[in-house]
């Protein structure tokens, strides 16, 4: 009940709509819920920033102010888009601050290092597939409050005591995803200097979750410790040619259809993905 209550609440103060007609309320974030999101995405003077329903700009101005990043907000009231506009002028980072009304379904945000946005909960959930096929591996995505449903944080604050309007719960939640590469398929590894090494690894994934199996001339085994962060990936196979049988960790990064990088030991290693 607290839930429907709260959504009620905030649909009554709407005035900008999605691509299916809901509305998305304008509710000011606080500035120490600014500070966190971009805390929390490590923003700073390399990153270009979108901030999706943008309000009254802090959160782009904040960005260009104090972490020397660049980027644009989208918002659909004019009359907010003006006084961001005016307010990036005041603090003078016009040149790297700017706001445009603009519908946030029709704006490209493949130039995004970093992703922010306020929205609604279904808002959060139909920009989903866009966020995961358009943004490069590694984008920060961070949502003020609302989460991705099944696609789990990779990292959340709690800010209580924060006065907001038309808001019954006194606190703010700011959630970090980092956008992951895409895994899922079979790989074919070669290990440097190692002829008898070459290996087919079949990954699966769930989001930013993977597991495996590695196949080789002595049979299969499950992937230890497999773990991906945007691009960066890392696993271990055993090493059945040792006795007795160690662990062998690969690190390294995903570079659309091929990975390459080290082992725990130094030895280089890469990999391609297989057709289907």
């Amino acid at each position: 009940m607290v839930a429907f209550a709260l959504l009620a609440l905030l649909a009554s103060a709407a005035h900008a709509q999605n691509a299916l007609g809901e509305e998305v309320p304008y509710i000011r974030t606080p500035q120490a819920v600014v500070d966190k999101m971009l805390d929390l995405a490590e923003v700073g003077p390399d990153d270009f920033l979108i901030d999706l329903g943008s309000g009254d700009g802090r959160i782009v101005i904040t960005a260009a102010l104090n972490r020397g990043a660049r980027g644009f907000g989208v918002e659909l009231d004019p009359t907010l888009v003006e006084a961001s506009n005016a307010a990036a002028l005041k603090a003078g980072v016009a040149g790297r601050a700017q706001f445009f009304a603009r519908d946030l379904f029709e704006t490209d945000i493949r130039e995004a290092s970093v992703l922010t946005m306020y929205l609604l909960p279904a808002v959060n959930l139909e920009l989903r597939p866009r966020i995961l096929s358009q943004l490069r591996p590694g984008t920060r995505v961070v949502s003020h409050d609302w989460d991705m449903g099944e696609w789990q944080p990779d990292a959340k604050a709690v800010l209580e005591g924060l006065k907001k309007p038309v808001m019954p719960v006194q606190a703010s939640t700011v959630y970090l995803w980092i956008v992951p590469a895409k895994v899922a398929g079979t790989w074919k590894i070669e290990l440097e200097g190692a002829s008898p090494w070459p290996m087919e690894i079949e990954f699966t994934q769930r989001f930013q979750e993977i597991s495996g199996v590695a196949k080789r001339m002595r049979g299969r085994t499950f992937l230890q410790s497999a773990h991906l962060r945007g691009a960066e990936i890392r696993f271990a196979v055993i090493d059945d040619t040792r006795r007795p049988s160690v662990p062998m960790q690969f690190f390294g990064r995903v570079y659309g259809d091929t990975m390459e990088g080290s082992t725990g030991s130094g030895r280089r290693w890469r990999a391609e993905r297989k057709s289907r």
